[in-house]
């Protein structure tokens, strides 16, 4: 009888017993051989984050009934060519309806990361033309950030950022980014606007800002991505205690991601960045070609080859990769990559 009745009150207990929220961990391993040129000099080595940040994702997500739900994730970034841990991805809490849409607290993308990240034929990988020449400093992952995002109605999305910046009780490191997005079978379009307050890093008592403004359209032929984007900046922009400078001007972004089929993928990116003084930035044109091949649906061979030829010699050079030597003055930095991603 003790027999019967113990398995009988295991499955009672468990489920009277709270429900938890299921977790994941999911990320991305990427290395590569690489070659770069930059900083005056040509260094060979084995480089991470060619088609992916390396990185580890922790998830939370339950049902709470009702149509809500609530998520909380946090990703770390590390170098598979060191192991050594990077600096925090998202890191954010959400609380989201199917009918009504959802709010997120924590370290955030950025609604204009979004909008014309879906446009990157490379994904922001590090060879990424909008990562290294368009969103030049500009804002696009920020700490103390809130988020809300409406429901998808008739095609549209209304989506929108804000962040308290340094709490320092002045606006220094605000942020907003308010756009709007639609999607309708092979169409894609998304508008958006980023403001960023920052102090002078060469004068604390001078307050600065800047503005982003993307467009962005993807259209899909059968299996194949044609992409654009174009941007218009003006304002401050600087990365502290480095580099500060004011500048406005337009960049163009024309691309295209070829599925030959489920295995083979070509990606092409384009950037012709014009700034209205060339003074501390550059006129510059950039180039990016890479090539997938999918053994499975989490591992992936590549390569990718990448150059920026800026017009005039100015203090500021765009890289062809943030994890290489800043570019000299007079220098276009080009490399290329031969690697494996592999997913979990």
């Amino acid at each position: 009888m003790k027999n019967k009745l113990l398995p009988l009150c295991a499955l009672m207990a468990a489920a009277a017993a709270p429900a938890f929220a299921q977790v994941t961990v999911s990320g991305f391993v990427d290395a590569n051989l690489e070659s770069v040129s930059s900083g005056g000099k040509t260094i060979k080595r084995v480089s991470s984050a060619g088609l992916n940040t390396s990185r580890i994702q922790f998830k939370a997500e339950e049902d709470l009934g009702g149509g809500l739900s609530a998520k909380g994730v946090y990703e770390i970034t590390f170098g598979a060519d060191t192991g050594v841990q990077g600096t925090p991805r998202e890191s954010y809490v959400q609380l989201a309806h199917k009918d009504y849409g959802d709010i997120s607290l924590g370290r955030l993308n950025l609604t204009s990361y979004w909008i014309y990240g879906y446009a990157d034929p490379t994904f922001s990988a590090d060879y990424s033309l909008i990562s290294n020449m368009m969103v030049f400093y500009a804002p696009w992952r920020e700490s103390n950030a809130v988020q809300i995002n409406t429901a998808r109605v008739g095609g549209f999305q209304l989506r929108s950022t804000m962040t308290a910046g340094k709490e320092d009780g002045t606006k220094n490191g605000r942020v907003t980014s308010f756009g709007v997005d639609y999607r309708n079978g092979p169409l894609y379009a998304g508008l958006v606007t980023d403001q960023k307050h920052q102090v002078n890093i060469f004068n604390a008592s001078k307050m600065e800002s800047s503005r982003d403004s993307y467009l962005s359209v993807v259209y899909r032929l059968g299996a194949h991505d044609l992409t654009a984007v174009l941007h218009h900046y003006s304002g401050y922009y600087a990365y502290p205690p480095y580099v500060g400078f004011t500048s406005s001007g337009n960049t163009i972004q024309l691309g295209a991601r070829i599925n030959f089929d489920e295995r083979n993928r070509l990606f092409v990116s384009l950037v012709r960045r014009n700034d209205a003084n060339d003074t501390s930035i550059a006129d510059a044109t950039g180039l990016v070609v890479g090539y997938q091949y999918n053994l499975s649906k989490k591992t992936t061979l590549y390569g990718v080859v990448g150059s920026i030829r800026h017009k005039e010699d100015t203090p500021v050079r765009y890289p062809i990769s943030w994890g290489a030597a800043n570019p000299l003055n007079n220098e276009n930095p080009h490399g290329a990559q031969l690697g494996i991603r592999v997913a979990f």
